[in-house]
């Protein structure tokens, strides 16, 4: 059987209770929150591209393969944002409140050189229409003076626009300056896209157009 049929498995239940909607996509979420799905690791070739870094968060691996392939097309350092945010339904749970009340959670950042980067990808999944608490703490403590800032979310329904400008201002409060924001939205919660096509996507939005922009820079 496979993975989405699970899934619908699952869910059926829960309409059959007389479970909204809402409370369906929520419980399907929920499912799917306990699945990490891996990427082919990345490390840079050779002298890595030190005028560009890619920082990210992940929980089920989706913005994670974003933010490897973003580094993969421009040779680019990378790191990984830790926080306690288990995939089971506690830290499902954890998640919504935190993002909800806009709570910073603890987090541990892999090690990163910025000094010499002169354009920063921040990458990572969205929670509540806003980008995952935990790269907001991170821009909280990262040396972003000078920089060009990039922000890639991920997502299975929208952001709002008004969480994306204040983003950009606690960037501005850390000397950076947000350039661009680039939403991946990767389907439907119940008809996800693959993650070919996700990649691919990432491909047409970063490679295609962002290292055009960065090739006027240089």
């Amino acid at each position: 059987m496979n993975r989405k049929k699970r899934l619908l498995l699952f869910a059926m239940p829960a309409a059959v209770l007389g479970i909204g909607a809402g409370g369906v996509a929520f419980t399907v979420m929920a499912v799917k929150d306990q699945t990490y799905v891996p990427s082919p690791p990345y490390a840079p070739g050779g002298e890595p591209n030190r005028e560009v870094a890619v920082v990210y968060y992940s929980r089920s691996g989706h913005s994670e393969a974003a933010a490897r392939e973003i580094a993969r097309t421009l040779n680019a350092p990378i790191a990984r944002i830790n926080a306690d945010y288990p995939r089971d339904f506690s830290g499902q749970r954890k998640a919504v409140s935190d993002a909800r009340a806009r709570a910073l959670p603890q987090i541990r950042v892999e090690p990163i050189d910025l000094a010499r980067a002169r354009r920063v990808f921040l990458v990572s999944p969205t929670w509540m229409f806003r980008p995952a608490t935990p790269l907001w703490a991170y821009v909280e403590q990262a040396r972003l003076v000078g920089k060009q800032v990039v922000l890639v979310t991920t997502g299975n329904s929208r952001f709002e626009q008004a969480e994306t400008d204040a983003f950009a201002k606690r960037v501005e409060a850390r000397g950076g300056r947000l350039i661009r924001h680039v939403f991946l939205r990767r389907g439907r919660i119940f008809w996800q896209k693959s993650r070919e096509e996700l990649l691919k996507e990432v491909r047409t939005e970063i490679a295609g157009t962002i290292s055009l922009e960065w090739a006027k820079l240089t």
